[in-house]
C-alpha cells in the first residue's frame, strides 16, 4: 500500500476509484464503503484510493474542550487499510486553512488532477469542502464537469439502528463494549506503553501493568472492570482491566491497569494492545485489602468464563 503524506508526492499514472472520509471507528458502514471501492477497482482496473485526514477535523474545528475523542488512531486506520489491501492512501494534514478550500477546488485539485478519479464513492451522509458545502448533488455536478461517476453507499443499519461513529462513541462511554464490538465488526482496542505504578496490585496478589495510552485523544471506555484480551508481541493473553481512580486507596488520577492471567514476565516499556470483551462491574470503594482481594477473585473468574 502506498501512503502519501504530501500531495506533491502523488503519482497519478493510473486512474483511480476514490473515497474520502475520516473513518473514525472504521465501523460496518465504513467497511461497506471499502468493499465497494475494492470491487470497483477490481472490475475496472483502477487503483483503490482513500483520502483521509489527520487530525480529526472536529479536533481542529471543535470547541475549546478539544472537539472529540477519537475511536481509531491514524496508525490503526492505516493498518486496517493495509490489511484490506487498499492500493493507496493520502493523509491530508487537517488545518483551519485547509478547511477553507471549496468543494470544487478539493475535487479538482486532488481527486481529479492528482488521483485521476474515474469514480468517487461516498457514504450516505458525506459532505466535504468549506462549511461542508459539498454533497452528493455537488459531486454529481462536478462529475459531469470532470468526467467521473459517483456512487453513494446507502446507510448501514443493524437491528434497526443506524451505525455511526457517534453511536459507537456513546456505547463505549457507557461501558457497552460488547455492542460496540458488534457495530465495529471487531473489539474496541487501546494501545499503551507499560509504565511503573505503585505496586499495590502485586502486594494483593493481582499484579497489574499500568498503561499510558499511545494517543492523547483516544477514547477511554467508561470507568469500571472489563474482561479483555491482551496482545503482546503477537501473542494473545486473557486478562481483566480496571479503568478508574482506585477509591480503596484514595487515589485521584484516572489509571488504566490490566491484570494478565498466568503471566509474570517483566514488560515495563512494552506496548500492549488491549481488546475489550465485556463490562464486568463498576469500580467501587472497598473496606480494605481483603474485601478487594475477594472481589478481584470473583472478577477473574467472571472474566475467565467469557
Amino acid at each position: 500500500m502506498r501512503i502519501y503524506r504530501n500531495i506533491s508526492e502523488i503519482d497519478n499514472t493510473k486512474k483511480s476509484v476514490v473515497t474520502v472520509g475520516t473513518f473514525d471507528g472504521f465501523h460496518l458502514g465504513h467497511q461497506s464503503i471499502l468493499e465497494q471501492i475494492k470491487q470497483i477497482a477490481a472490475d475496472n482496473g483502477l487503483k483503490s484510493t482513500i483520502v483521509t485526514f489527520d487530525p480529526h477535523p472536529r479536533k481542529v474545528l471543535g470547541n475549546s474542550n478539544g472537539g472529540i475523542s477519537i475511536l481509531t488512531t491514524l496508525e490503526e486506520k492505516l493498518q486496517i487499510f493495509r490489511e484490506a489491501q487498499i492500493d493507496q492512501v493520502l493523509i491530508i494534514p487537517f488545518t483551519r486553512e485547509f478547511a477553507q478550500i471549496s468543494s470544487t477546488e478539493f475535487v479538482q485539485s486532488i481527486l481529479v488532477e492528482k488521483f485521476a478519479a474515474e469514480e468517487i464513492v461516498i457514504g450516505h451522509d458525506h459532505h466535504f469542502g468549506r462549511n461542508r458545502e459539498g454533497g452528493l448533488a455537488e459531486l454529481q455536478r462536478l462529475g459531469k464537469l470532470f468526467d467521473f461517476s459517483v456512487q453513494q453507499v446507502p446507510e448501514y443499519r443493524q437491528n434497526g439502528e443506524l451505525i455511526s461513529s457517534s453511536l459507537i462513541r456513546n456505547l463505549l462511554e457507557s461501558g457497552n463494549v460488547e455492542k460496540a464490538a458488534v457495530y465495529m465488526g471487531r473489539p474496541y482496542a487501546i494501545f499503551g506503553t507499560v509504565i511503573r505504578g505503585n505496586g499495590r496490585g502485586r502486594e494483593i496478589g493481582f499484579p497489574t501493568a499500568n498503561l499510558e495510552v499511545d494517543h492523547e485523544d483516544k477514547l477511554i471506555p467508561a470507568e469500571g472492570v472489563y474482561a479483555v484480551d491482551v496482545l503482546l508481541k503477537g501473542t494473545n493473553y486473557r486478562g481483566m482491566m480496571n479503568i478508574g481512580r482506585r477509591p480503596t486507596f484514595d487515589f485521584d488520577s484516572l489509571t488504566l491497569e490490566v491484570h494478565i492471567f498466568n503471566f509474570s514476565a517483566y514488560i515495563y516499556g512494552e506496548i500492549l494492545e488491549v481488546r475489550f470483551k465485556k463490562y464486568i462491574r463498576q469500580e467501587k470503594k472497598f473496606s480494605g485489602i481483603e474485601e478487594l482481594r475477594s472481589q478481584l477473585r470473583k472478577d477473574q473468574e467472571a472474566s475467565k468464563n467469557i
